[in-house]
């Protein structure tokens, strides 16, 4: 009973957020469209992030005959020199509600159902996850996830257990500012909140956001598009003064090249290319520049 009530309390700070956060922001368009969430207004660069992965694998996507929305995917990574281990996924639909599963190596299963609907406006997940040799009462508390849009404010709450995770994004002409912070409905705390912002203006972002109310914890990203062949971007954080710059260029229209360095001295090389309409090809390659024995290489072939 005592769960119950956290989670109830939970759920009605959650609502009461989101509710508050909608109908309090004014009506403004923001140049490029809708809001985003919060986890994507401080994600960070695509060129400083995306496509520099080194693991080797092959990802093979089906699409099953049982209704035009189901997928499966099996993928096959090579963890070691004498060990590979399969991953499968497998993805559906039913009366509007959004399916999928998760097998993995372990044996470990995560599931996911969401609805895009609820009301209008909301949208509503439930994922959990039952660890490989673990009986079913052992099973944690699924995660119960909702994004709620109303013209240019988005709000996205999360209950796991005790904890809640609140977020809300408002747009005001080029600007985005949000917010985030956490509730522990155990002993009522809530958590060190967190500020963004973003402006966007014709071919270039710059996104700020301040971890705490300390101040001693902020990051500051820039992207720029220089034409339509290549992107740059470069971050820099004031915890431990630390920066990276990279780049994204399209070398034609089927194959790009991407890198960046970061002041570590990690150097991230990532080449992308389409080789068929249902086949693609993508390599990795990570360098300690301090010490140049020290370095990763990864293929990864993926077929539709």
């Amino acid at each position: 009973k005592k769960g119950s009530k956290m989670f109830l309390r939970s759920a009605l700070a959650a609502a009461l957020v989101a509710a508050a956060a909608a109908d309090a922001a004014p009506t403004m368009r923001l140049r490029g469209g809708a809001p985003v969430t919060w986890k994507k207004l401080t994600g960070g660069a695509d060129a400083l992030s995306e496509g520099y992965g080194t693991a080797s694998k092959v990802e093979i996507n089906h699409a099953s005959d049982l209704n035009g929305d189901s997928t499966i995917k099996t993928t096959f990574v090579r963890d070691s020199a004498n060990k590979i281990t399969a991953l499968f996924n497998a993805k559906s639909s039913y009366q509007g509600v959004n399916l999928s599963a998760d097998v993995d190596g372990s044996g470990t299963i995560s599931g996911e159902a969401s609805y895009d609907e609820v009301i209008p406006g909301a949208s509503l997940t439930v994922s959990g996850k039952l660890e490989g040799g673990k009986a079913v009462k052992d099973m944690a508390a699924p995660k119960i996830s909702t994004e709620y849009r109303k013209d240019n404010a988005v709000v996205c709450a999360s209950v796991e257990g005790s904890n809640l995770v609140a977020s809300g994004v408002v747009e005001a002409g080029d600007f985005q500012v949000g917010a985030s912070t956490t509730y522990d409905a155990n002993d009522g705390s809530m958590g060190d909140p967190s500020f963004g912002a973003r402006y966007k203006g014709g071919n270039f972002a710059v996104t700020a956001v301040a971890n705490g109310l300390k101040g001693d914890d902020i990051t500051a990203t820039y992207t720029q598009t220089v034409s339509g062949d290549l992107d740059v971007a470069g971050a820099f954080s004031t915890d431990g003064n630390k920066f990276s710059v990279g780049a994204n260029y399209k070398l034609d229209s089927d194959a790009s090249v991407r890198g960046k360095i970061n002041s570590d001295g990690i150097l991230n090389v990532g080449y992308a290319r389409q080789l068929t309409k249902g086949a693609s090809l993508n390599a990795g390659l990570e360098v300690d520049t301090n010490n140049m024995d020290n370095r990763k290489v990864g293929l990864s072939l993926k077929v539709n």
